[in-house]
Order: C-alpha cells, then sequence, then structure tokens
C-alpha cells in the first residue's frame, strides 16, 4: 500500500490489496471526517464572493499593533524628572506650595490621577476609565475617538 504526501493516510493498492481495500478507505476517509469537521453549509456560505486579499484579512490580526503604532507617534510621553517643592500660581489662591515625595495619587478636582504597579488609572467620580500601562498599552472604558476634534 502506498500513502498520502500530506497525512500519510494508507491508500489501497490497485490490483494488489484485495479484501482489504474497504477498511482502508474506511479508516481514511475516517482521518478527513475528523481533519475537517463539522463545517456547516452557513460556514461556507460566508466565502462565497469573498475577494479580500491575504492582507487584508491580516490587518484585523495587526489593528492593535497598527493603534499603537499612531498612539506612540502622536503622544510620545516623557518621564517626570521633578522633584523637591515648586511654587504654582493657582486662579483663586496667590501660590500654592507643592511638595512631591513619591506621589501615587494626583486629586484632579473631579479626575484623579493614581500609579500602582506602573498602572496609571484616570478616574472621575470615583469611578476608574482609563488605565495605561507600563507596556504602553492603553484601555478605555466607552468610545475612543481618534483625529477629532475638542
Amino acid at each position: 500500500m502506498a500513502n498520502t504526501t500530506n497525512q500519510g493516510w494508507s491508500k489501497p493498492t490497485v490490483g494488489g490489496s484485495e479484501d482489504t481495500w474497504g477498511a482502508t478507505i474506511n479508516t481514511t476517509l475516517d482521518a478527513i471526517d475528523t481533519l475537517v469537521g463539522p463545517v456547516t453549509a452557513a460556514e461556507i456560505a460566508k466565502l462565497d464572493g469573498l475577494t479580500s486579499s491575504t492582507a487584508e484579512l491580516n490587518f484585523v490580526t495587526n489593528v492593535t499593533s497598527a493603534i499603537q503604532t499612531q498612539i506612540d507617534a502622536k503622544a510620545p510621553i516623557a518621564s517626570p524628572t521633578f522633584t523637591g517643592t515648586a511654587t504654582i500660581p493657582v486662579a483663586a489662591i496667590t501660590t500654592a506650595t507643592i511638595t512631591t515625595a513619591n506621589v501615587t495619587t494626583i486629586d484632579l478636582g473631579d479626575w484623579t490621577v493614581t500609579e500602582a504597579a506602573g498602572v496609571l488609572k484616570f478616574a472621575t467620580g470615583g469611578v476608574n476609565k482609563m488605565k495605561l500601562d507600563a507596556s504602553g498599552n492603553l484601555t478605555v472604558v466607552g468610545d475612543v475617538t481618534g483625529y477629532g476634534t475638542i
């Protein structure tokens, strides 16, 4: 008996597999059925008329990476280097003194920014709305608008 090239399934030998060809073919058909699995007509119909290229199909896989590249190019994040005391003018107050000492939470009125384990979390009204991790991954609650105006 010879085998198929790709899967190595047994093929009956023409004129030489008397009394065994039926079992050989049945075993091979069972293997093909297992390999193909339960393909439905609806799944095949989805591909009917498909004109997408491989690059277009791969776009879905690469979209997250492409978005991150655009974010990195538009808004590079610089490491803060200031430590110590600074005097900053405030509208209703003449000056305010802020001393930094490894601050992990910044209160900005309705908003707070908290850092823990290399993750920045942005919250409003006590509810986290966005986080930025040390790898540059940005997670938001709600919709994200790119190239909008404010």
